[in-house]
């Protein structure tokens, strides 16, 4: 499996330097703003476009599991998954072409990665033309960490995994969030921003 990993990390990343645009591109696309503020601003978009009070509310569940996700898959899962298992990145153990920065924090699994798939889950939860696109978003974001060099392709796909899986999770407890949900539009109300809620 390491192997299979290694081996299709060295093929996508064999493709830097091909193309200076594609290069170019890559790493305007691969940094931690671009994408996930992308993402960010649909799902908060979401929050204000519904027809009806039920839209409304099951849409602004779905904006709140994606931020609770984000929270909870980005800090617990990932750090207890680093403090047991600390993978170093492809640029410390082969040659490879980097066209990024040298991140220090451990490769799998891509926190990154995680924080997209969350936010793109609750999206196509919430909204499923926007929704379409935005897994798009984050499966192009996924790819172009490995084609950059700084993820092993196997550290993307648990990092899906664990975003598409977190949201899933948080969405089981249904009560707590329309609770969460409550209390947020309470505390606009209480600062005087009906309109945001």
């Amino acid at each position: 499996m390491i192997n299979i990993d290694q081996n299709l990390f060295l093929f996508i990343n064999s493709f830097v330097g091909k193309s200076p645009f594609f290069d170019g591109f890559a790493k305007l696309m691969v940094n931690e703003f671009f994408i996930p503020t992308t993402l960010s601003l649909i799902l908060f978009g979401i929050w204000f476009y519904w027809d009806n009070p039920k839209d409304k509310d099951l849409k602004q569940k779905y904006v709140v599991s994606g931020i609770l996700a984000v929270i909870l898959a980005s800090t617990a899962v990932v750090s207890l998954i680093n403090n047991i298992f600390q993978r170093l990145r492809p640029f410390e153990v082969l040659d490879v072409n980097l066209l990024f920065y040298t991140p220090t924090d451990p490769s799998f699994p891509s926190n990154a990665t995680v924080v997209v798939f969350a936010l793109a889950t609750a999206i196509y939860l919430a909204e499923k033309r926007w929704g379409w696109i935005a897994l798009f978003l984050a499966g192009f974001y996924g790819f172009l960490r490995i084609f950059v060099g700084i993820h092993f392709p196997l550290d993307i796909i648990v990092g899906a995994i664990i975003g598409i899986g977190s949201v899933l999770i948080v969405n089981l407890f249904d009560k707590i969030l329309m609770q969460i949900l409550l209390f947020l539009r309470k505390a606009l109300a209480s600062l005087k921003l009906e309109e945001f809620s």
